[in-house]
C-alpha cells in the first residue's frame, strides 16, 4: 500500500518537475476571481441563452476520456460542475497537455459558455484552461467505507472531501451556532468575551491545564468554563451577557466528551433559574428548527423519534434516582451510597461526598435511559457551589439540567450572589481538593470581592455546543461534529 502511493508521488512530483521546465508553475497565483459553481447552476438558463463565457475553478474529482474528448466533475466547495475538453476546440497540444498533467485531485480554472448535454447534465464548454495548484498525494478511492474511522478523524480534510454527509454536519453545526446567536441577540443578549487565560479556574467542577506564562513567571490555566468572568459583568452593569468560545477540561474523553470543545454560556440578571429553563426550551426549539428540513421538530435517533414539540418534561433528582436506581437519596448516607457504587462497579472519584457518589450513579443508571427532552432538577448543594440554595431545602440547589437522548445538553441554575455564601461553599470546595478531589473548585477571592459591590439576582445557562449538535445530526460521539478532536499521535 505505501509502496504504491510512494510510486504515484513521484510520478506526480517528475509532472511538476517537467511543468517548471517547460514554464509552467505547479502553483502559480491566481489572476482572475472565478464565479462560484453554485451561481453558474442558479443562473444557468441565462447563462445557456445568451452563451456568455464564465470563468470557473475547482478541484478534479474525476475525469472521464472518449477519444478526442474529456468530461472532467470540478468541485469548488459550492458546487460541482462538469467541464467538457474537446480536442478539436483546444487543440491538439493543448488537449494533450491536459491529459498529460492534469490529474484527479488537481485544481483547474476554466473560461467557457455552458450548455446542457443530451444526459440533461450541465456542462461547461472549456475553451481555455490553466493549472491552479497540483496534488502530490493521490485521493482515496474508497473513503466511505473506511474501517478505521480514527484515520478519518485525524485526515478530515479528506474525510470533508470525499463525504458529502460529513461536509453536511458541519453545515449543520455552523447553522446551529448561528441560530443560539439569533436567538439571543433577539432577545437582547450582548455577545462578549472573556479570557480563556486565567490565574484561577473557577465556573466548572474540572480538572483544568496549566501553562506558565514567561514575561510575568507565573501559571496560568486554561479555563474550564467563562462563568465567573460573565458574572462580574452583571455587577458591572450588563443586564444580558453571553459568549460562545472554547473551554478546556483535562479530564477523560468518550462519546460525550473532548478535552477542549465549544461552550455557549448566557446570564441575566432579574432572573431566577425557572425563568431560564423557559428561555433555553425555547432556544433549544428555534435551534432545532434552523438546523432539521422543513422546520421539524421531531428527531428520529436509533429508530425512535425525539419530540421537541411538545413541553420538556421536568425531573427531580432525587425522584429520578429513587426510580430507576432504587436509591432514597435524603434517607441514605455517604457510606451506604459509597457501598452501592462499588456493588455497581461505579467508580467513584478520590475525596467524593455523598452528591457527588450520587451523581456519578446517576450518570451510570439514570441518564442513559432519558430519552425526551426532561429538565433535571433540584441538584445536591455539593454539585453546585455557585448555585442558590432551593428555598426550603437547604442541602438542594435552585438547578437543572436539560437532558435528551442520554445526554446532558444543558446546564443553569439560580446564581449565588451573596458574598459571604459563596466564600463559604469556596471553601468547602477547597476542603474536597485536599481530599484529592482535582475537580473541586479553587477560592477566587477577586470573584468573591465583585460580589461584594453587589450583583442582581439572575440566572445562567451553559450550553454544550457539540452535544446539541450530536443531537441535531444522529452523530453517537462529539467527535463527529467536531472538525479536529484530540486524537492520540499516530505512531
Amino acid at each position: 500500500m505505501r509502496t504504491g502511493l510512494a510510486k504515484v508521488k513521484k510520478v506526480k512530483l517528475q509532472k511538476i518537475e517537467a511543468l517548471a521546465k517547460s514554464g509552467v508553475a505547479a502553483y502559480p497565483d491566481i489572476k482572475h476571481r472565478p464565479t462560484e459553481i453554485a451561481e453558474v447552476k442558479k443562473r444557468f438558463d441565462e447563462l445557456v441563452i445568451s452563451q456568455k463565457k464564465v470563468r470557473v475553478a475547482g478541484r478534479i474529482m474525476a475525469k472521464r476520456e472518449h477519444g478526442g474528448s474529456t468530461f472532467v466533475s470540478v468541485n469548488d466547495g459550492s458546487g460541482t460542475l462538469q467541464l467538457y475538453m474537446k480536442q478539436d476546440l483546444l487543440g491538439v497540444d493543448r488537449y494533450q497537455f491536459f491529459l498529460d498533467y492534469f490529474d484527479v485531485g488537481d485544481f483547474v480554472e476554466s473560461l467557457g459558455p455552458v450548455f446542457i448535454t443530451r444526459r440533461g447534465e450541465q456542462t461547461q464548454e472549456a475553451h481555455e484552461f490553466s493549472l491552479l495548484a497540483k496534488a502530490v498525494a493521490p485521493l482515496p478511492e474508497k473513503w466511505h467505507g473506511l474501517a478505521d474511522v480514527d484515520e478519518r478523524y485525524r485526515k478530515r480534510y479528506l474525510d470533508l472531501l470525499m463525504n458529502e454527509d460529513v461536509r453536511a454536519i458541519f453545515l449543520k453545526r455552523s447553522r446551529a451556532v448561528k441560530a443560539m446567536r439569533d436567538f439571543l441577540e433577539a432577545d437582547g443578549f450582548l455577545e462578549v468575551e472573556t479570557p480563556i487565560l486565567q490565574t484561577i479556574p473557577g465556573g466548572a467542577i474540572a480538572e483544568p491545564f496549566k501553562t506558565r506564562l514567561n514575561a510575568l513567571r507565573m501559571d496560568l490555566y486554561l479555563r474550564v468554563a467563562p462563568e465567573l468572568y460573565l458574572k462580574r459583568l452583571l455587577v458591572g452593569g450588563f443586564p444580558k451577557v453571553y459568549e460562545i468560545g472554547r473551554c478546556f477540561r483535562n479530564e477523560g474523553m468518550d462519546a460525550t466528551h473532548n478535552p477542549d470543545f465549544t461552550m455557549m454560556e448566557c446570564y441575566e440578571a432579574y432572573a431566577n433559574y425557572e425563568h431560564m429553563m423557559e428561555r433555553v426550551e425555547r432556544m433549544v426549539r428555534f435551534v432545532v428548527q434552523a438546523v432539521l428540513p422543513d422546520n421539524h421538530l421531531e428527531i428520529e435517533r436509533d429508530g425512535k423519534l425525539i419530540d421537541f414539540k411538545s413541553s420538556f418534561d421536568v425531573a427531580v433528582f432525587s425522584d429520578l434516582l429513587k426510580r430507576h436506581a432504587h436509591i432514597d437519596y435524603d434517607a441514605v448516607s455517604a457510606a451506604e451510597l459509597a457501598k452501592k457504587a462499588k456493588e455497581l462497579k461505579i467508580t467513584i472519584p478520590k475525596g467524593a461526598g455523598k452528591g457527588k457518589i450520587a451523581d456519578e450513579i446517576y450518570k451510570t443508571l439514570v441518564r442513559p435511559n432519558i430519552l425526551q427532552p426532561t429538565f433535571m432538577i433540584h441538584h445536591p448543594l455539593e454539585l453546585s457551589p455557585l448555585a442558590k440554595q432551593l428555598p426550603g431545602d437547604a442541602s438542594k440547589v435552585a438547578r437543572f439540567q436539560l437532558v435528551a437522548a442520554g445526554m446532558e445538553i444543558a446546564n443553569g441554575y439560580s446564581e449565588l450572589n451573596d458574598p459571604a455564601e459563596q466564600a463559604e461553599r469556596f471553601r468547602a470546595q477547597e476542603k474536597t481538593r485536599t481530599k484529592g478531589d482535582k475537580e473541586a473548585q479553587r477560592m477566587d477571592k477577586d470573584f468573591i470581592e465583585a460580589l461584594e459591590y453587589g450583583m442582581p439576582p439572575a440566572a445562567g445557562l451553559g450550553v454544550g455546543v457539540e452535544r446539541l449538535v450530536a443531537l441535531l445530526t444522529g452523530a453517537h460521539s462529539i467527535r463527529e461534529v467536531m472538525l479536529f478532536p484530540t486524537m492520540r499521535p499516530k505512531k
